[in-house]
């Protein structure tokens, strides 16, 4: 077990904690390998009722993925090394959201990327008031995974909007508070941060359903949500049938007056920087989401999906500009929508 994942067993409760709060937790391959053995055993441990996911860090859950690794891969042509980590992750993620036990995690500050996937999977998800969350791949070339063409196109009663919302939140890499978690069916319980200490200490003296009861709060209490007042624009922008109609529909509605405008303005801003590859790519992604029957298949996807993307060279240069140097100038090839090649990224998708 490595100590960036502190395991115990406390009663009738298996608890995990993130440790690596340096780097906000983000998962490497180790971490993920300890959090699936610990899951493998205690699935059929029959004194562990439920799992408890938490972090040690006091800034975030867990901000994504160690994707540095991934890219230092690709650039030395040696592609195995993300290839195993993005297997190990997905298995991981898989079993998760077919664990027979509750599994419950407390999402706090940055959540976001592999944070989600390690947690919105499970049967709790309980958010506080610090939760910031997002699926920001496409700023750094690639696409949203841990099962999230399976998870967002679910969001909001799935469906046509269910979609057009997954696509505007895969594409733009909008951020989510407490109460949009809660709107969105991401979030299933609400727990004022500063209570995060007794919450667990309560679920693990007493068991989840008694932190639960004792310790969460009425999800009005998270305040309102941004984005349910947004949802009107989302579908008429995201819902539209290429990443050039939706960048067209954003600059009309920029063009406009009132709050619209401004909405649309973020969202052309952050659609039109990020990668072209990658917002045409993930439009693509979430709609063959919408249509799988398992999560498996979502992230098969994800896996075919995820090859094509790494080997175009927005993904080293992507994480470069934001993850490495940290000055948000990357250079995208290509540069445009019109010549993104979409027969690959379509070709990959078999699910």
């Amino acid at each position: 077990m490595t100590d960036t994942i502190l395991s115990s067993r406390n009663g009738q409760i298996g608890h995990l904690q993130l440790n690596r709060p340096k780097a906000l937790n983000a998962l490497t391959t180790e971490m993920i390998e300890a959090i699936d053995s610990e899951l493998i055993a205690w699935e059929t441990d029959e004194s562990v009722e439920s799992v408890l996911l938490t972090s040690t860090s006091p800034k975030a859950f867990c901000a994504g993925g160690d994707i540095k690794a991934v890219r230092d891969g690709v650039l030395s042509g040696d592609t195995s090394v993300g290839r195993r980590f993005f297997e190990l992750e997905y298995a991981m993620n898989a079993r998760i959201a077919n664990y027979p036990k509750p599994y419950a995690s407390v999402l706090f500050g940055a959540t976001m990327g592999g944070g989600i996937g390690v947690s919105a999977h499970g049967s709790h998800r309980i958010v506080t008031d610090t939760l910031q969350s997002s699926m920001p791949e496409t700023a750094i070339g690639f696409v949203p995974d841990v099962g999230a063409s399976w998870i967002l196109p679910r969001l909001a009663g799935g469906g046509d909007h269910g979609l057009a919302v997954a696509i505007y939140l895969g594409t733009t890499g909008a951020r989510l508070g407490a109460a949009d978690a809660l709107h969105l069916g991401l979030g299933t319980h609400f727990l004022h941060d500063g209570a995060r200490a007794a919450f667990t200490e309560t679920c693990l003296d007493s068991g989840l359903d008694q932190a639960l009861g004792e310790h969460c709060s009425d999800p009005s209490e998270a305040g309102t949500s941004v984005i349910a007042g947004h949802e009107e624009w989302i579908d008429r922008a995201f819902s539209r049938a290429s990443a050039q109609d939706i960048a067209v529909e954003l600059s009309s509605m920029a063009g406009e007056s009132g709050p619209a405008a401004e909405w649309a303005t973020t969202a052309l801003d952050s659609f039109s920087s990020h990668s072209p590859t990658s917002v045409a790519a993930t439009i693509e992604l979430m709609r063959a989401g919408a249509g799988v029957g398992t999560v498996e298949d979502a992230l098969r996807n994800e896996l075919q999906l995820g090859a094509v993307v790494c080997s175009k060279p927005d993904f080293a240069e992507g994480v470069r500009a934001v993850l490495i140097d940290k000055t948000r100038d990357a250079a995208w090839s290509p540069d445009s929508f019109d010549a993104v090649d979409l027969d690959a990224i379509r070709g990959a998708l078999s699910a």
